[in-house]
Parts: structure tokens; sequence; C-alpha cells
């Protein structure tokens, strides 16, 4: 563990990262998610969860979701690892990076449990100490990674959810189309492709990474 930051593979009782790489624009879900009859709490997901089946709460139903690829694997341990590269290579830490970590997300009568793929949380937002349970504080920047069976729907709802429960930007990576999508609190979305550069200058200024090396791996 370096001074700076340091790495968190949370699991929360999955076996595996979230389904869905390109969009099924139709609109269809052709994922395997079945809502559950009636709406749960987050701590009673945090239960059901402990059969190691990879799921997500969604305002309070459960969506049973399929292993990953390939090309979602490589693409998540390359980005993930490149954060966590450039936060050991800074003097003082500055945040985490977590992997698959449950966050809660409360409304008015309902809760969802979302696990992006990858996340980064500044370290004035993590409590002391962590708690062995889902995440109650919302990650600065998330990361999703697109799956074949996605629909576009699924993609932008997502996005929007994370962006009202305060996260501050999301970059939703397509290794399909070879392209990032940036979304960011009050800001137009930007769409990257391979010669452009990945940037977080709102709270990782410095940080670079050409999105051509995110999808290097891949056929």
């Amino acid at each position: 563990m370096s001074s700076s930051g340091y790495f968190i593979f949370v699991c929360h009782h999955t076996a595996a990262s979230l389904c869905p790489v390109g969009y099924d624009t139709r609109g269809e879900s052709m994922t395997s998610a079945t809502p559950t009859k009636h709406k749960i709490t987050a701590e009673q997901f945090w239960q059901l969860c402990a059969d190691g089946k990879p799921r997500e709460l969604v305002r309070g139903e459960v969506l049973e979701k399929i292993p990953v690829g390939t090309w979602h694997a490589i693409t998540a341990s390359l980005i993930s690892h490149r954060l966590r590269q450039f936060l050991d290579s800074l003097s003082e830490r500055v945040g985490v990076v977590a992997v698959e970590l449950g966050i809660i997300l409360r409304y008015a009568d309902e809760e969802s449990v979302r696990a992006p793929d990858i996340a980064f949380i500044r370290k004035e937002k993590l409590p002391h100490p962590l708690p062995e349970g889902y995440a109650e504080f919302v990650p600065d920047l998330v990361v999703e990674i697109v799956l074949p069976n996605d629909t576009y729907t699924e993609v932008r709802d997502k996005v929007d959810e994370l962006l009202l429960a305060g996260v501050q930007v999301v970059w939703v990576v397509d290794p399909q189309r070879r392209k990032v999508e940036v979304y960011q609190q009050d800001s137009p979305m930007q769409t990257l492709q391979e010669g452009d550069t990945l940037t977080c200058e709102a709270f990782l200024p410095g940080f670079a990474l050409p999105v051509s090396e995110i999808f290097a791996e891949l056929p």
C-alpha cells in the first residue's frame, strides 16, 4: 500500500462483475434481469446476496445478472490498474479505487444498491473504519463498461441515477464501439474515440489515459 492511495476489491457476495459491450438500441433488454415480486430494502438485499449470485437492487427490485465476458473483464482491469497506478504516483493519498462496490441509493420509499464496475472515492468521503457492507457514501467517479446485451435505455437510466445521487463524473466505456462517453454534472455528454485522451481534471488533475490504450488488448 502506498501513501497516496490504495485499491479496494469488493465483490459483495458476487462471483462476477455486472453483466451487460454495445447497446441493443431496440430498447428491449436481452439480459437475464428478473424483477422480484415485491420490493426489498438494501439490508434485506445484503442478506439475499449471501448465496453468491451477482445482482443489483434497483428501486427495491432485484435484478439478476449474468457473468461478464473477456472484453469486459480485461477493460475493467486495465482502467482500474491505471487509476491505481496514478494514485500511487502522487505524494499524498487523495482517495481510493473500488471495484464492484455496492452503493446504497435511497429514495422516498425505496432503495437501490448499484454496483459500478469501478469507482473512485476521495479520501474525505471515506468513513473510518470502513464498513463491511454496502457503501452509504457516493463515489466521485464511476466507470461503467457496457456489455453486448445492454440496451441504451438501461445504460442511460443507470447514468442518470448515479448523477442524481451525487456522482460527479461517469465514464461509460464501450469496448465494441471503441468509445467512451463522459457524463458530468451540469455538462453536456462528451464522446471520446481512439485518438482522444480520457482525463478527470476536476479531482484527478494530471491523470491521462489514451482511449486507444483502453482497448489495446482487444481484437
